[in-house]
């Protein structure tokens, strides 16, 4: 008769070959790890070399680059960096260049490369979708936005336009100097408090706006975030802009039922309205 099987000498051998299949199982993924670390580092080096005519900036993270040290204020910290590296930087993340007052003014006034500029995940909140003069691409709408935005804004024109509430607004500053015969009078401030109270109602929304436009936001730099809006910049954005849509669309109503006004002339909001009417840009 042949000698009966041991049970331990199978149980031995089958605990060997499974510890024999999960060491190389971990040999192997040690290994690749170590191949997908090197090919990385490897296609890093490479791009980096490409990029030797680039200036110099701060040295930064593989795959963040310098994004985890910048600071809450972001053009406090690009002045930080513009007092180390002159005028003109590199930023490793996305090899982006930052320009300082000087360095900038002719590539941005000259290049029509630098006036198309990506928007910030804040800035399509507040401008709809980039329809804005600051963050729109290079092109007739931008030109006409520019055209309007320099001859009626920035006009005589839109002075006159506003003539009634700076007459106002400039009644009740003379009302309360003449109520403070007799005593020291600051004229600073009162014309700086005369000139804010022209503007009282968009003062809390704009403020707000300047904040959440210049928050970082990490969804800006990773195309993939900001549809999860991790840090509620877009939200925060949506809200402050609702509030001033609500002005803006009380303005155009009242615009639509009488575009002339007392004197007989057109108003910026109702010529406005013309264009986009027409489709003029």
């Amino acid at each position: 008769h042949p000698p009966a099987p041991n049970p331990n000498l199978n149980i031995q051998m089958c605990s060997a070959g499974d510890k024999t299949g999960m060491s190389s199982q971990a040999m192997l993924a040690t290994l690749a790890t170590i191949l997908c670390i090197f090919s990385f580092l490897w296609e890093f080096k490479k791009m980096m070399s490409r990029n030797y005519h680039l200036p110099p900036g701060p040295r930064g993270l593989p795959l963040v680059g310098y994004l985890p040290f910048l600071g809450k204020n972001l053009h406090q910290s690009f002045n930080e960096l513009a007092r180390i590296y002159d005028r003109t930087q590199t930023m490793c993340h996305h090899k982006f260049t930052i320009f300082g007052k000087r360095g900038g003014r002719r590539p941005w006034v000259h290049d029509i490369t630098f006036a198309n500029r990506n928007p910030t995940v804040a800035a399509l909140a507040f401008s709809y979708g980039g329809n804005d003069i600051a963050f729109a691409p290079y092109g007739p709408e931008w030109r006409m936005l520019r055209k309007i935005f320099a001859r009626e804004m920035l006009s005589n024109s839109n002075l006159d336009a506003s003539y009634t509430l700076s007459r106002n607004e400039v009644k009740k500053c003379i009302r309360d100097m003449y109520g403070k015969v007799g005593t020291a009078i600051n004229v600073g401030v009162i014309a700086f408090s005369t000139v804010i109270n022209m503007i009282t109602k968009f003062r809390a929304a704009a403020m707000q706006l300047t904040v959440i436009l210049g928050k970082p936001n990490v969804s800006d730099f990773f195309p993939i975030l900001p549809r999860f809006d991790i840090q509620g910049v877009e939200r925060e954005m949506k809200k402050a802009t609702l509030w001033i849509g609500r002005i803006f669309e009380r303005v155009i109503e009242r615009k639509k039922l009488g575009s002339v006004n007392k004197r007989g002339q057109e108003s910026f909001v109702a010529r406005t309205l013309c264009r986009h009417r027409h489709r003029w840009y």
